[in-house]
């Protein structure tokens, strides 16, 4: 069976679900590799991707940001001029209560008793503004950093927006985009 469409699980409402040592079968996590590029180089800006509302993010969609965005960072940019790095672990355990379908079906199938569901997956529980990812580069390669951003904001199931940083950490999104 394939996976789910990831509107079903993008939503926090159900309470956290993340003890692990009390879950049987919870499902490992897929993405490893949280830091990406040279991460002593020193960069003169960070861009930021922050979610506009409260989410949940399924771990297939980190895995996918973060092949994506490396792999369109290493062939523009450069292995060495560049740090990218993921800003949340999937903690979430998601749960399905599989329902059998097809002819007969309703002798094997219990509907809605017991339907707490079998563990199928992990996602991140994100706020309201929160960062989801960084990219710390410098001036002449900032506008890659930006069409990375607009990828990566594909594959996040919410509303997003992203920010720039200087060395000191002050917003100065709108004074570098005006001289894009």
């Amino acid at each position: 069976m394939g996976l789910r469409p990831a509107k079903i699980d993008r939503k926090v409402k159900k309470p956290a679900y993340t003890r692990r040592e009390y879950i049987r079968g919870a499902p490992g996590p897929r993405i490893t590799i949280f830091d990406m590029g040279n991460p002593a180089g020193d960069f003169e800006y960070e861009v930021s991707l922050h979610v506009g509302e409260p989410v949940q993010v399924r771990q297939n969609a980190l895995e996918a940001i973060r092949q994506q965005l490396n792999r369109y960072l290493t062939k523009n940019v450069g292995r060495a001029n560049f740090h990218f790095k993921i800003r949340v672990y999937p903690f979430q355990v998601l749960r399905e209560n599989p329902m059998a379908t097809g002819r007969k079906a309703d002798r094997y199938g219990n509907g809605m008793r017991r339907p707490f569901g079998k563990p199928i997956g992990l996602a991140a529980r994100l706020k309201k503004d929160q960062k989801l990812l960084t990219v710390r580069l410098n001036k002449q390669h900032l506008k890659f950093a930006l069409q990375a951003m607009r990828r990566a904001n594909m594959k996040v199931p919410a509303k997003t927006y992203f920010r720039i940083y200087d060395k000191e950490g002050n917003d100065v999104t709108t004074k570098v985009l005006s001289r894009l």
